[in-house]
């Protein structure tokens, strides 16, 4: 029985090579993705590949400079062949829940200028109804924190404000500057409608429902990679 970091490993790889010479493509973030960015880097420097690529992230930014891969500013980009990342929760419909790394805003600009959208991820974040384990990240402008915290609570979830890792302290800043909070509902029966109401909350610069966006999953199994 194979390793599952090697099976994410294989899923990262798998996805790196569907990629091409002259393509523009976005770099997500997380562990899974990290695989896909270093065989990418591989690519660059052994076979000459060349890309333009956008990242998600400033851990993506790092790990892009460290391996040779040529970077554009998200702000630059307006139309990408390809964008690969990862996810928290992948549904049978391949809707996902994301954010856990509070780079759900900027991965979901990418992800919307991408023809092609790949989620790379274990077979563990594979779930019947989305926010069956997880809950939804909210990224919100710090001044409107308390309206937001509130018209998400009258939608039924219980939210907090997410708070840093052990010897930090105070709460998650994402890449963008606002503050990271999270929305549990428990699980989703109708993901459509809940990201209808929560893009329609001002203040509310974006959350970790990404519906309808994904075009092909490769997901890590301990018996090999499954496709859908």
């Amino acid at each position: 029985m194979a390793d599952l970091n090697e099976l994410k490993k294989n899923a990262g790889i798998l996805a790196a090579n569907k990629i091409e010479s002259g393509m523009t493509v976005g770099l997500g973030t997380g562990s899974t993705a990290a695989y896909m960015v270093a065989r990418l880097g591989e690519r660059v420097q052994n076979e000459g590949l060349k890309i333009t690529a956008v990242s998600t992230s400033w851990s993506t930014t790092i790990q892009c400079r460290q391996l040779g891969i040529p970077l554009m500013d998200l702000g630059d980009a307006e139309h990408l062949d390809i964008a690969i990342d990862g996810a928290d929760e992948i549904d049978p419909q391949k809707n996902l829940i994301k954010g856990r790394g509070a780079a759900h805003l900027l991965e979901k600009i990418v992800a919307s200028m991408a023809d092609t959208y790949i989620i790379i991820a274990d077979n563990g974040k594979k779930v019947k109804q989305l926010g069956e384990k997880f809950a939804v990240p909210l990224e919100i402008l710090p001044g409107a924190i308390g309206a937001v915290s509130a018209k998400v609570k009258k939608l039924g979830a219980l939210v907090t404000v997410r708070l840093g890792a052990p010897g930090k302290d105070g709460p998650v800043i994402s890449d963008s500057g606002n503050l990271i909070a999270d929305a549990k509902f428990g699980p989703i029966t109708d993901p459509e409608k809940l990201d209808f109401e929560l893009n329609r909350i001002p203040g509310l610069l974006g959350h970790g429902l990404f519906i309808g966006m994904t075009d092909k999953a490769i997901l890590a199994a301990e018996n090999g990679l499954e496709e859908f």
